[in-house]
């Protein structure tokens, strides 16, 4: 089987807080505002710095942009790539599952995430160019291998692969991206470790018949 997609970078910065600081701070504000309404101005003090300390980490917008966003897809592909590691010589509906319920739980913990691609994908840009080329495509390519096989067997719905990636990526996303309709509208916070897991048992009932 295809390999799932190397991590751009396997963990935080330790050696400079700030900086570390400023890249979360950035994940927030671009996710909230996109980047188009998100100013560095807006980012640095949600940071707790001055203007100048961000601009000498970061020379412009748009690198604090790919930056923040390298952070992010790197924690996912190490929250992924750590999950199909421990699985090593497991049957690929097993790997599925899991999968899928990772995926799941690091949406509920990453919320920008998700916002951050709908962000980008409300024009056609270079932007979502990038992000598709740099990070997105390699973890689709890996899911609709693995996706595939299982249609194939009959061990999954039979559904072309590509929209099961869409159907995992949006219904196993949107409660948490709209986390504040959902407290309001079904009463809950689906970010509650108990409403993860029903609706990650939710995603694989759906998807799966083994």
């Amino acid at each position: 089987m295809t390999q799932p997609p190397a991590a751009t970078r396997t963990t935080r910065p330790s050696a400079d807080a700030t900086r570390e600081r400023i890249l979360d701070a950035a994940l927030e504000l671009f996710s909230e505002l996109s980047f188009e309404g998100a100013t560095t101005r807006e980012i640095a003090a949600r940071a707790g710095v001055g203007q100048p300390l961000l601009n000498y980490h970061f020379k412009s917008k748009d690198e604090l942009w790919r930056s923040a966003a390298d952070l992010l897809f790197a924690e996912l592909n190490a929250a992924l790539g750590a999950r199909i590691e421990g699985l090593r010589g497991v049957d690929d509906l097993t790997l599925a599952k899991l999968i899928v319920r990772e995926f799941v739980h690091f949406s509920a913990a990453h919320p920008q995430l998700h916002r951050i691609i709908t962000q980008e994908c409300k024009v056609d840009g270079p932007r979502i160019d990038w992000l598709v080329d740099r990070h997105i495509r390699p973890v689709y390519q890996f899911t609709e291998t693995l996706f595939a096989g299982l249609v194939e067997r009959g061990e999954m719905v039979a559904i072309p692969p590509a929209h099961i990636y869409y159907i995992i990526t949006g219904a196993g996303a949107t409660i948490f991206t709209l986390a504040p309709e959902c407290r309001r509208l079904a009463g809950f916070d689906p970010s509650e470790p108990d409403s993860v897991e029903i609706h990650a048992n939710a995603i694989e009932t759906l998807l799966f018949r083994g």
